[in-house]
């Protein structure tokens, strides 16, 4: 999974109108698999922390776990079911996804949910939940649907030039059925960038040789309307 960098201006908007605004617990879904909202969920706990909020990520993608197969990579000790735990060098705690079909079903139930929601709340500013994609189907997934209808609010990543527009369509009405509070979508442009962002995105490569220059640098491209078309 690729990191977001927290500096990023997108990770900033989304942020303030997000945790920044209020909100205490947040669901991140998308319309399909792989569209980058274990991405955005990582990026934002990491932008709360470096504010001193006390934060936990909760992964409830039990179909793609990134998340927790990251996470056990970089620990030696073992992780046991339903443990925080609490990152290294990030600042933020991860409950890794549900391995055994018990803890799944138990967090299919709204009840339950909001039951773990209220007893994490008393020890973290806030929560952000990884679900699975809307459309992502399987006998031991959490329904997205579930976990955003437990949350204060809901963003909804979809990946531009990809998804399909009946699968965005689809995703929207599972949410407007459970009356859900989307917040908004984040369109990830990873794949039709503007010349803009790419020209930006390689200045930080230089960061940490020539920092002032490259701050210039990056708002003097931002001023030149031209760079800001797709590729």
């Amino acid at each position: 999974m690729q990191e977001l960098p927290i500096h990023y201006a997108e990770v900033e908007a989304i942020y303030n109108q997000t945790i920044g605004s209020g909100y205490r617990t947040l669901a991140i879904t998308s319309a399909k698999a792989g569209e980058g909202k274990s991405t955005v969920a990582q990026a934002l706990v990491e932008r709360a922390q470096v504010v001193g909020k006390k934060i936990l990520l909760v992964e409830m993608n039990t179909f793609n776990p990134v998340l927790s197969q990251a996470l056990r990579q970089s620990i030696t000790t073992h992780v046991t079911a339903n443990e925080i735990i609490t990152v290294e060098g990030k600042g933020y705690s991860l409950l890794p996804a549900p391995q055994n079909i018990s803890d799944v079903l138990h967090y299919r139930e709204s009840h339950f949910l909001l039951e773990s929601i209220q007893k994490w709340l008393a020890d973290f500013d806030c929560i952000v939940f990884d679900s699975s994609s809307l459309t992502s189907l399987n006998q031991s997934n959490i329904p997205a649907e579930i976990i955003c209808d437990v949350c204060e609010g809901t963003i909804l990543v979809i990946e531009s030039g990809t998804t399909p527009a009946n699968l965005i369509q689809e995703s929207v009405e599972k949410l407007k059925l459970k009356k859900v509070n989307l917040i908004g979508s984040i369109i990830n442009d990873k794949n039709n960038p503007s010349l803009l962002a790419e020209l930006q995105r390689e200045t930080y490569r230089l960061e940490h040789l020539f920092p002032r220059f490259m701050a210039n640098l990056r708002k003097k491209l931002a001023g030149l309307v031209l760079l800001n078309i797709s590729i």
